[in-house]
């Protein structure tokens, strides 16, 4: 008898998979499209440390496309260069990280099932939800509703990059409202150009007018389109008609609502999703203890972005600029984990460094 039926293929999805397997559950997970990562729906751009918290199972190396070492911060006529110290981002492809998860899975003996969307009809008892943000398990067992989505478009351009090792963030209240533009070296010769919108915006004049200001006039090579939940929901697991029921990843909203970056948080919580099967309680307990805090952090800074439509205030950004925000955030920023650069001995010393190196004159070691 099957002990876990999940539904979706994605990271959270495999990763629940992979979690199951090793607790001793059989696992099975049932993907609705007939090739494991298509069609893609991010950029792939995701940092490091997170990708290397999935390195026993998932060697991203081999699918990595590039490196990312700093990012330019731009909003109207102000700009921001942040260089991290201690973090890198990585561009992957996607598809190419899902399908190593998701053959990691089988490998370790789960079930793998392609083409087949489920919405009722569950194998098991115990059912992980980790399919999507307009998530059918969800839907079925009458999950809370996510509050607020973006919608995405993004395409792959030939476009010389000066700066291949940076990528390029653009805030605009008028341009990008809710949201923001990006552009993402993949070689000197290449790179994702995509940009987000606040629901109930659709992103498709937005993206065609920020294409034009880049003076992007080709067609792009690979395009695509997602909604993102920018919100947790406010449930994420139940016991109801005999079922054990979680979610994980999109389906529960465990994305950075800053970014829209979900594979690490996503991965993280499915494979707590796939151990705690059976527990719905213990599962919320345990995501919540891990993860919860920086979420709910991603969640409050895009809070503060959105009085503004995704568009600080200029008065907010010279005084970040007196502050030194760019060496403050290039000492101790990290991606995915917020909490751990907010710590007030932290950004005392951090700051005091900053202090330091700049009445000596430089920003050298």
């Amino acid at each position: 008898m099957l002990d876990v039926h999940i539904v979706g293929g994605g990271p959270a999805g495999c990763f629940a998979g992979i979690g199951a397997l090793e607790a001793g559950f059989s696992a099975l997970i049932s993907e609705e499209h007939r090739k494991i990562g298509e069609p893609e729906a991010c950029s792939g751009l995701i940092s490091r440390s997170g990708l290397e918290s999935l390195r026993p199972y998932v060697d991203y190396k081999k699918v990595a496309l590039n490196t990312i070492t700093s990012a330019k911060i731009i909003c109207g006529k102000q700009e921001f260069v942040i260089t991290p110290k201690n973090e890198v981002a990585v561009l992957v492809s996607r598809s190419g990280l899902d399908q190593l998860a998701a053959q990691s899975f089988v490998e370790q003996g789960g079930r793998l099932e392609l083409g087949r969307k489920v919405t009722r009809s569950f194998k098991a008892k115990n059912i992980v939800g980790a399919d999507g943000p307009a998530s059918s398990v969800a839907q079925h067992f009458g999950f809370p509703k996510i509050p607020s989505f973006v919608a995405c478009m993004q395409g792959n351009f030939r476009l010389d990059c000066e700066n291949p090792s940076q990528t390029e963030i653009y805030l605009s209240g008028r341009d990008f409202p809710g949201f923001f533009g990006w552009k993402i070296p993949i070689n000197e010769e290449s790179a994702k150009i995509g940009i987000g919108v606040s629901l109930p915006h659709h992103p498709y004049g937005y993206y065609r007018r920020f294409l034009s200001s880049l003076g992007v006039k080709s067609k792009p090579r690979q395009q695509l389109s997602a909604v993102i939940p920018t919100a947790m929901r406010k449930r994420t697991a139940m016991r109801k008609g005999g079922y054990c029921v979680v979610l994980a990843g999109d389906a529960a909203g465990q994305v950075k609502a800053t970014t829209g970056g979900g594979v690490f948080f996503g991965a993280r919580c499915g494979f707590l999703a796939g151990k705690y099967c059976n527990q719905p309680e213990k599962y919320v307990e345990e995501w919540k203890s891990s993860y919860w805090l920086d979420l709910s952090l991603h969640s409050l800074f895009r809070s503060i972005l959105n009085i503004g439509m995704g568009e600080p205030n200029p008065w907010l950004l010279s005084f970040s600029k007196a502050l030194l925000f760019e060496d403050l955030i290039s000492e101790i920023g990290r991606m995915d984990r917020i909490s751990t650069m907010l710590s007030p001995p932290s950004i005392i010393s951090s700051y005091s460094r900053i202090v330091a190196r700049r009445i000596a004159g430089g920003q050298g070691e």
